[in-house]
C-alpha cells in the first residue's frame, strides 16, 4: 500500500509541475506578443494633413517627412515634423512649431517634440522666435511647457529663461527659473 500511495503521490506531483511548467511557458509567450506588437502599421512620406474647425476654416495642419503609425496604441513617430496652429477667431497670425522629431499620443492630444524645437509667430511687433531643445504640445488646448532652457527674440530683444508654460490662446508666456533678457526699445 505504500509503494500504491507514494506512486499516486509522485504522480500527482508530476502532474502539478508539468502544470505548471505549460501555463509558465504560455504566460511567457502571451508577454513577448505583447511586445512584438508594438510594430508600425503602417508608414507616409512627405505628408500634410489639415483639420478643420466647425465652421470650416483650418484648425491645424501637421506635414511631416516621414511618419509611422503604431496599431497596437494607435500613436505617431514623426520625422521633421511641422504644425501650423490656426488661431481663427480673431483673425491672428498662425504659431509654427518645428522639430527634428514628433512623437503624437494615439488619441492626439499631446505631442512630444524634440530636437530642435522652433515655435514662431509674426505679430505686430515682428517675428517672434522661441527655441528649446524638447517640448510637449497639447495642440487643440494650444498648450505648450518645456522644463528645458528656452530663449525667445523678437525685434525688441532676447530673453533667456529655463521652463516655459505657453497658453497661446491667452498670448501669455510664463517663464519658470533663471530668467535674463536684453531689451532694446524701437525708436
Amino acid at each position: 500500500m505504500n509503494r500504491r500511495l507514494l506512486a499516486v503521490t509522485l504522480l500527482v506531483a508530476l502532474a502539478l509541475l508539468a502544470h505548471w511548467l505549460f501555463s509558465r511557458r504560455e504566460e511567457t509567450e502571451r508577454e513577448r506578443a505583447a511586445e512584438a506588437r508594438h510594430v508600425p502599421e503602417y508608414f507616409l512620406r512627405d505628408f500634410i494633413t489639415t483639420t478643420m474647425n466647425l465652421e470650416g476654416r483650418p484648425d491645424q495642419r501637421l506635414a511631416a517627412e516621414f511618419m509611422l503609425r503604431y496599431a497596437d496604441d494607435g500613436s505617431m513617430d514623426l520625422t521633421a515634423p511641422r504644425m501650423t496652429l490656426y488661431d481663427t477667431a480673431d483673425g491672428t497670425p498662425p504659431w509654427q512649431i518645428d522639430a527634428a522629431r514628433g512623437l503624437v499620443s494615439g488619441d492626439g492630444r499631446e505631442v512630444q517634440l524634440s530636437g530642435g524645437v522652433r515655435m514662431t509667430r509674426e505679430d505686430a511687433g515682428g517675428l517672434l522666435v522661441l527655441t528649446t531643445d524638447a517640448m510637449l504640445l497639447r495642440p487643440k488646448e494650444r498648450y505648450a511647457e518645456t522644463d528645458a532652457p528656452v530663449t525667445i527674440t523678437n525685434p525688441e530683444g532676447r530673453v533667456d529663461a529655463v521652463g516655459m508654460r505657453a497658453y497661446m490662446k491667452e498670448e501669455r508666456l510664463v517663464l519658470l527659473a533663471q530668467v535674463r533678457g536684453n531689451y532694446v526699445p524701437s525708436p
